[in-house]
């Protein structure tokens, strides 16, 4: 029978496919299980929450917008309008 090899080899490729699948299956199910932690490094000093405002006006200094003068102007009004009363 000239032909019998085909089934071997296709027994052959049923096998590769079978175990590849298998190994991403297993793959697939660690990657769900690990825990994930959102918390910062230890070494990494937590970031202040930035101003929208003074976002804004950076971003319109680096654009060109505005000058670097009006741009402390800015950040000037907004230190004042931002510190507590009395302080």
């Amino acid at each position: 029978m000239g032909f019998g090899w085909i089934w071997g080899v296709l027994g052959f490729l049923l096998l590769i496919g079978a175990l590849v699948a298998l190994i991403l299956l297993v793959v697939r199910q660690s990657n769900r299980s690990a825990p994930v932690s959102h918390q910062p490094a230890a070494d990494v000093p937590p970031t202040p929450p930035r101003s929208t405002a003074r976002a804004i006006a950076e971003e319109r200094l680096a654009r060109g917008e505005i000058t670097p003068e009006e741009y402390r102007e800015i950040v000037r009004a907004l230190d004042e309008t931002s510190s507590p009363p009395g302080a």
